[in-house]
């Protein structure tokens, strides 16, 4: 089934659909449901970039000198849906705002016309605008340039038709602890009785006793003491 919400095409975490609703609601003019699909739109293409802080939103929230608006908030609560309510002015703003940024189709909307662009500016520097720069609401919300690159956006478009491949943020690699040893890879002796599960196990501890073994004895007597042959 083709992904149908923004988490789904992306692969984004909830703690991340989170920070995204807040950073949108905050950053975005909420007078008008464009602006805060343009500021979703933004954050995404510049996760499909790669280069604002990585996969994880929450990441390219608090890149250095970016959006102002959540400049005081640490990414724990930027992840938090308690503190969202809380700056967005209650839970049915929040609610609200998730939506707008959790939509693929309005969202997807934003993405095309901005071109995938990556910047952007406030209305307050609305005098260093170009002809060629997109603005959602004129006069009210930010405006946007510098596209992607045309591969990326391809790849971006494809995301919000519900095709391609979803870029979802990894997990940490496990460490490997003193009670963590990889597992053995020694196996059973040629000849052992392949339908005696214990009978295997035995032989395969007595493979690694012998390898590690200091002793000079001979095999022969080596499985006489370990197996009582």
């Amino acid at each position: 089934m083709a992904p149908r919400t923004v988490q789904q095409a992306f692969g984004l975490k909830d703690p991340e659909l989170n920070a995204l609703a807040v950073l949108a609601g905050l950053e975005g003019y909420r007078g008008d449901e464009r602006d805060v699909a343009a500021v979703t739109a933004n954050v995404l293409s510049r996760r499909l970039a790669g280069n604002w802080g990585g996969l994880d939103v929450r990441n390219i929230a608090k890149s250095p000198g970016q959006y102002e608006a959540v400049f005081p908030y640490s990414m724990e609560q930027l992840a938090d849906p308690a503190f969202g309510a809380r700056v967005l002015g209650g839970q049915q703003e929040f609610e609200k705002v998730k939506n707008i940024v959790n939509n693929l189709q309005s969202v997807g909307e934003q993405f095309k016309k901005s071109r995938g662009a990556q910047s952007f500016r406030g209305v307050a520097a609305y005098g260093a605008k170009k002809p060629t720069d997109y603005v959602p609401v004129p006069g009210k919300s930010n405006f946007y340039f510098d596209p992607l690159p045309e591969s990326i956006y391809k790849k971006g478009e494809k995301l919000f038709a519900g095709q391609g491949v979803v870029p979802t943020t990894s997990a940490p690699p496990l460490k490997t602890t003193a009670t963590q040893q990889p597992r053995a890879t020694t196996q059973a002796p040629e000849g052992a009785p392949k339908s005696d599960s214990s009978n295997l196990a035995r032989m395969m501890l007595f493979d690694t006793i012998l390898r590690q073994s200091q002793q000079q004895s001979p095999t022969t007597q080596l499985m006489e003491a370990f197996f009582g042959l």
